[in-house]
């Protein structure tokens, strides 16, 4: 199997975005020889360059809510995704299907709508097949903004995409079934934030989820991760406390095998 994560981008939050101490380039994730790039925020085009990838293989563009460090490189990422724009009449060369909210989409402009083969606005609940993958949108309660997380139902596996959010009644439910889970985990041990998650908060959460997951991917880490080295004590703190198999912590420019998590 070659199916993979690029993390583009372990940060989140304003600091990271204005320092890039972390990248918040969002993740491209591989899968079954489709190309997806998830949350392409601020420096996206840049990472996906620098850590060389090719950004005219990515056909599926997901960004779960609105918020910049998600949502700001989208466009960059859709001129990108083409080596040419248009024919020689000026008709352009559609391709690609961006998933997202209907308030997102109101901030992408038309232009860049029109080279999209397929727009489906998305929320919680909803379920999308793409070449035969299900996507499942998960709740999130994040901010006043619309948002949802993403399951993919694959053949050989599940893996789901938390996107920001607190716990909640139900968190741990709507991951059932799920073998990988990449978690957005903006603080470390009980430094509680009302958006977000923090360690010691979401590890009952996680031990709820049945059957146990195999892998768990931590990222999107806020700025209290770049006053100290937190990243050990959060993977060690997780697997003290939990039944998960495999647990790794999110870096820039990291290329990471789903197998690595299965076996």
């Amino acid at each position: 199997m070659d199916d993979e994560l690029v993390i583009l981008g372990s940060g989140g939050g304003r600091h990271h975005i204005r320092t890039q101490y972390r990248a918040t380039g969002g993740i491209l994730y591989k899968f079954n020889g489709i190309q997806a790039h998830i949350d392409p925020g601020p420096g996206a085009i840049v990472r996906i360059n620098q850590y060389k990838e090719d950004p005219t293989k990515t056909e599926l563009f997901i960004v779960t809510h609105m918020h910049i460090d998600h949502f700001n490189d989208l466009c960059a990422i859709i001129e990108s995704s083409r080596e040419r724009l248009h024919d020689k009449n000026y008709d352009y060369f559609k391709k690609g299907t961006l998933i997202t909210t209907e308030e997102a989409l109101k901030f992408v402009p038309q232009y860049h709508q029109d080279m999209l083969e397929s727009i489906v606005p998305f929320k919680t609940g909803d379920v999308f097949s793409y070449k035969g993958v299900e996507i499942i949108g998960t709740k999130v309660i994040h901010s006043q903004v619309e948002g949802f997380g993403v399951n993919f139902n694959l053949k050989d596996y599940t893996i789901a995409f938390s996107s920001d959010t607190r716990v909640f009644e139900g968190f741990s439910e709507q991951f059932s079934g799920v073998d990988i889970l990449v978690l957005n985990l903006l603080r470390p041990d009980s430094v509680v934030c009302r958006r977000h998650l923090c360690t010691d908060e979401v590890i009952p959460y996680l031990n709820k989820i049945k059957p146990s997951l195999k892998g768990l991917l931590i990222t999107h880490f806020g700025s209290i991760f770049s006053q100290k080295d937190f990243i050990p004590s959060q993977i060690e703190k997780l697997k003290d406390n939990t039944n998960i198999n495999k647990i790794i912590a999110a870096e820039d420019g990291a290329k990471i095998k789903i197998v690595d998590f299965l076996n």
